[in-house]
C-alpha cells in the first residue's frame, strides 16, 4: 500500500526520498525536522488531484463502452455483454448445489468414466491396483514400521466417515436447505407480490375497458333525470294552468247562477205583486170546478 502511494510521487519527482522514507528511520524521527503544514497540504492536494484524474479516466473508459441490455430478445448479464462469446465451451460460472459424485470417498466419478471409454469397466480398478503395486516394486511406497499405523488410521477414518458422515451430512444439508429456503422464500414472496400487483393491474385494465360503457350509462341516467325533471315541471305547469282555468270557469258559473237566481226571484216577486186577492180566489174556484168535472167524468 505504501509503495502504491509513493510510486507516482517518486516518478513525478515531487517529493524527496528523505521525506518519503522519514517514518522508517529512527534518526529522521528524532533528529530531523518534521514537515511543515504547507507541505502536508500540498501533499493532500496532489493526492486528491491524482484521485480525481484516475476517477475521470475510469469514467471515460466506462463511457466509451456501449452496454447492451438485450440481444435477440434475451436478457444480457454484465458478463454477457458481447454475444460473440462462446457460451458452449466457456459457459458462465454457476454454483453447484451439490458436489460432484466420487467413489472411494475421494476419487471423482469423471475419472472412472474416462477409463470406461478407454479401457472398459475394469480399467480404473486395474490402474489403481497396478499403481499401488508399481509403488511397492519401485519402493516409492516403503513398508516401514509405521505402515500398520497408517492402515489403522485409514480404517478409523473410514469407520468414522461411515458412522458419523451421514449425520454430519444431514446437518450441513439442513443448514444449506435453511439458507436456500430463506432465499427462495424472499423470491417467492416477491413473485407473489408481483403476481398480486399484476392481477390488480389486469383488473384495472378490465375495469378501464368498461369506462366507455359506464360513461354511456351515466349519460343515459342524466338524460333520464333531465327528462323526469322536464315532465315534472310540465305537470306542475299543467296543474297550475288548470287550477286557474277552473277558477275562471267556477267564477263564470257562480256569476251565471247568481244572475239566474236573482232574475227568478225578481220575476217571482213581480208576479206575486201583480196578482190580487180576487184573482187568487177566481183561480182557486176555477181549479175546484176542474177537479169536480174530472171526478164526475171518471165515474
Amino acid at each position: 500500500m505504501f509503495t502504491k502511494i509513493t510510486r507516482p510521487l517518486i516518478s513525478n519527482g515531487s517529493l524527496p526520498l528523505s521525506f518519503l522514507y522519514r517514518p522508517l528511520s529512527i534518526s529522521s524521527v528524532f533528529f530531523k525536522n518534521t514537515p511543515s503544514k504547507t507541505d502536508d497540504k500540498s501533499l493532500v492536494e496532489k493526492k486528491t488531484d491524482e484521485k480525481i484524474l484516475r476517477v475521470e479516466d475510469s469514467l471515460k473508459d466506462l463511457s466509451s463502452i456501449k452496454w447492451r441490455t438485450e440481444h435477440n430478445g434475451k436478457r444480457l448479464w454484465p458478463h454477457d455483454q458481447w454475444p460473440e462469446r462462446d457460451l458452449v465451451n466457456f459457459p458462465p460460472y454457476k454454483l453447484r448445489e451439490a458436489p460432484n459424485a466420487v467413489r472411494w470417498y475421494f476419487v471423482p466419478e469423471s475419472w472412472f468414466k474416462f477409463f470406461y471409454d478407454k479401457t472398459g469397466v475394469t480399467g480404473p480398478y486395474m490402474f489403481f491396483y497396478g499403481l499401488i503395486i508399481y509403488g511397492f516394486s519401485k519402493e516409492y511406497i516403503v513398508l516401514w514400521y509405521d505402515f500398520t499405523e497408517y492402515l489403522i488410521l485409514a480404517a478409523a477414518v473410514i469407520t468414522v466417515v461411515k458412522k458419523v458422515g451421514p449425520m454430519v451430512g444431514d446437518i450441513f444439508r439442513g443448514w444449506h436447505q435453511e439458507e436456500v429456503d430463506r432465499y427462495t422464500s424472499v423470491v417467492n414472496n416477491s413473485k407473489a407480490m408481483a403476481g398480486k400487483m399484476l392481477h390488480g393491474y389486469e383488473e384495472s385494465l378490465e375495469r378501464a375497458k368498461s369506462v366507455g360503457k359506464l360513461g354511456d350509462a351515466r349519460k343515459d341516467i342524466i338524460n333520464m333525470a333531465l327528462e323526469t325533471a322536464y315532465r315534472e315541471r310540465m305537470r306542475q305547469m299543467y296543474e297550475a294552468v288548470k287550477r286557474r282555468l277552473d277558477y275562471q270557469v267556477a267564477l263564470q258559473n257562480a256569476r251565471k247562477d247568481f244572475e239566474r237566481t236573482n232574475m227568478i226571484n225578481w220575476i217571482t216577486s213581480e208576479v206575486k205583486k201583480s196578482i190580487t186577492a180576487k184573482q187568487e180566489q177566481d183561480s182557486l174556484q176555477a181549479c175546484l170546478n176542474q177537479l169536480r168535472q174530472m171526478a164526475s167524468s171518471s165515474r
